[in-house]
């Protein structure tokens, strides 16, 4: 089969077996790293699971904005979101506008629009900041 060939079916292999391993099939690679070969290795916390102290953000949003929601209380949410819009983590570009947009709502009143904000936040970043920076400073 010519390389043309082996490139090709390597790269329709790689929907199923990932690109490395589809450059590794077609003899393009003779190393694979053992964390491609054997998935990336979950990150492991010393905070955060049941038995384990909050992590950093997490105890904050536990203490913090959580009673701020609770309270309804515009002017402690807006406080609360913009202090989140000051703390963006890298690789999260819609994090600040999505707080402050929060903030602002919460400012006039929205608090039904300033809680979609945190929903909204959540369902972007909540489970890749858990997976990689749960225990980053906050």
């Amino acid at each position: 089969m010519s390389m043309s060939m082996k490139l090709f079916s390597a790269v329709l292999m790689g929907v199923g077996i990932g690109f490395a391993g589809a450059a590794w099939a077609a003899g393009g690679a003779t190393d694979v790293p053992a964390s491609v070969a054997e998935g990336a290795a979950k990150k492991e916390f010393g905070c955060g699971a049941k038995g384990q102290k909050a992590c950093p953000m997490q105890g904050w949003m536990k203490t913090v904005m959580q009673s701020a929601t609770t309270s309804g209380d515009g002017a402690k949410i807006a406080s609360a979101l913009e202090y989140v819009a000051a703390k963006p983590p890298p690789g999260m570009p819609k994090w600040v506008a999505i707080s402050k947009d929060g903030a602002e709502k919460a400012k006039k009143g929205d608090i039904d629009g300033a809680k979609a904000s945190c929903k909204a936040c959540h369902d972007l970043y909540k489970a890749e900041y858990k997976a990689n920076l749960r225990d980053a400073a906050f």
